[in-house]
């Protein structure tokens, strides 16, 4: 296990074997999630996502050992974003390679201020499709090259996000949160088997089933229909509800549906 905490100068560092196949072959899964008064906001979905990621991957990992890396993370932190790392551990050479050792986990956790709502966000499609079939569309591993390379390209281009489509022209997720459209009085977002990752956030808010007066589920969304749409808002752990003012040339309400502030309140309490 290891803990680190940020810091200006010097940066903060530890010991690592450099045979950690995370390092090398980015062998492992990772949750980032939001602490606020001193607690990690749905901790309870985080423990069971990082310890289902590690199972996917046949990596024994222990929800009390992870809880307890959780717990002395944040203590005497008020707020704050908390990233915890799962790999395999050290291994022999080769992808098949067992571990020699113990599953190494890393906690991080860095200045993160939630009291006020994100801004709202243009996007762009990705020239990278999302593949449904794959773990890494399911879980949230540590293989994100495309995410990086997707969110670059559209930052180059002039827009802050990237949404991902499938080769059927489904749409499964932006690069770093789930992605909800609201047409009329209903609200969807992507399906799993259209490549969505199943976020904190977005499973949560399926559990509701409604923001506001509007009934929350899913179901498949083409281009046509992302265009048609009369609004679209991102979630994530950290973000929590972020509006997309824009999808390529197609602009839409740059608000939130009515009913968000009150879930956001129900979660942080602001």
């Amino acid at each position: 296990m290891i803990l680190s905490q940020p810091s200006a100068s010097p940066q903060h560092s530890e010991a690592f074997d450099l045979r950690d196949r995370g390092l090398l072959l980015a062998d492992g899964v990772f949750d980032t999630s939001l602490v606020r008064g001193g607690q990690v906001v749905l901790r309870a979905a985080h423990l069971d996502r990082l310890v289902e990621g590690a199972t996917a991957l046949g990596v024994a990992l222990e929800r009390d050992a992870v809880a307890q890396v959780m717990d002395a993370a944040i203590e005497g932190r008020a707020s704050g974003a908390l990233r915890i790392t799962v790999t395999r551990g050290a291994g022999a050479r080769g992808l098949a390679g067992e571990a020699v050792a113990a599953p190494t986990l890393i906690a991080n956790v860095s200045d993160y201020d939630a009291s006020s709502p994100p801004s709202p966000v243009r996007a762009q499609e990705s020239a990278i499709l999302r593949n449904p079939t794959s773990i890494v569309a399911r879980y949230k591993t540590l293989s994100y090259t495309d995410n990086i390379a997707a969110l670059r390209a559209a930052m180059a281009a002039g827009f802050e996000e990237a949404f991902f489509f499938t080769a059927a022209g489904n749409l499964a997720c932006a690069s770093v949160a789930n992605v909800f459209v609201q047409r009329g009085e209903a609200i969807f977002t992507p399906p799993v088997s259209d490549g969505a990752l199943p976020g904190v956030m977005r499973n949560w808010l399926l559990e509701q089933g409604r923001i506001g007066e509007r009934a929350v589920s899913e179901r498949s969304i083409s281009r046509e229909e992302l265009r048609a749409a009369d609004r679209v808002f991102l979630t994530n752990s950290l973000r929590l509800f972020q509006p997309v003012s824009a999808f390529g040339n197609k602009s839409f309400e740059a608000d939130l549906p009515e009913g968000c502030a009150g879930l956001r309140s129900q979660l942080i309490g602001s």
